[in-house]
């Protein structure tokens, strides 16, 4: 995936989890997005964030691109 495709990704997931009351944990993240009609492959990625609290919303981001992108690189 080249460079570019790979940071408007991760604006598109800032854009639909931008608002959350953080800290959070991944179900209000869910929850949030849920509510937020979020496109599925976003929501999908939200899905597999580690059960734990986020403390903002660029460590949300930073974890889905560790999932995301490590997965897409296989």
């Amino acid at each position: 995936m080249d460079a570019y495709t790979h940071r408007v990704y991760l604006t598109r997931v800032r854009d639909f989890v931008e608002g959350v009351a953080f800290p959070a944990t991944r179900e209000e993240i869910l929850r949030y997005a849920r509510n937020r009609n979020t496109p599925s492959e976003i929501f999908n990625d939200l899905t597999h964030l580690p059960a734990r609290r986020f403390e903002s919303l660029d460590d949300v981001v930073a974890a889905v691109d560790a999932l995301h992108f490590a997965t897409a690189a296989r």
